[in-house]
């Protein structure tokens, strides 16, 4: 038995190491490059939040109503600090509901790059 515990706590102290891990690999957009169309932003909020029932356009909350390229346009101009912050900023909650997986990093960069050039189509 002493000899079990005596090579379980040897084996314990070389496997365990103060080294670090590689750092996670960047995975930020780059607004200057990237070509981010509205369509494909569109595709991505009717996947994450008009399909799940959240900003349909009826219901609750009527006032983030994204049925529409244009309504979500409208939106996102009257509401940008707040629509940056709940959607792409780096404490975003949405989507927050039903345990929906939230948005990655790479999503969130995208469409904050499609806000900062102006929302091109």
């Amino acid at each position: 038995m002493k000899q079990l515990l005596t090579g379980l706590v040897f084996i314990f102290c070389i496997g365990c190491t103060s080294e670090k891990g590689p750092a996670p690999a960047s995975t930020s957009v780059d607004c200057n490059t990237a070509v981010i169309t509205s369509a494909r932003m569109y595709a991505i909020i009717q996947e994450n939040c008009t399909n799940r029932a959240c900003h349909p356009g009826s219901g609750s909350p009527v006032v983030a109503d994204f049925s529409t390229l244009a309504k979500l346009k409208t939106y996102v101009n009257g509401n940008e600090a707040m629509f940056r912050l709940r959607v792409t900023g780096p404490n975003a909650d949405m989507p927050q509901v039903m345990a929906y997986p939230a948005l990655s990093r790479a999503t969130r960069d995208s469409i904050a790059c499609w806000i900062g050039k102006g929302m091109p189509d």
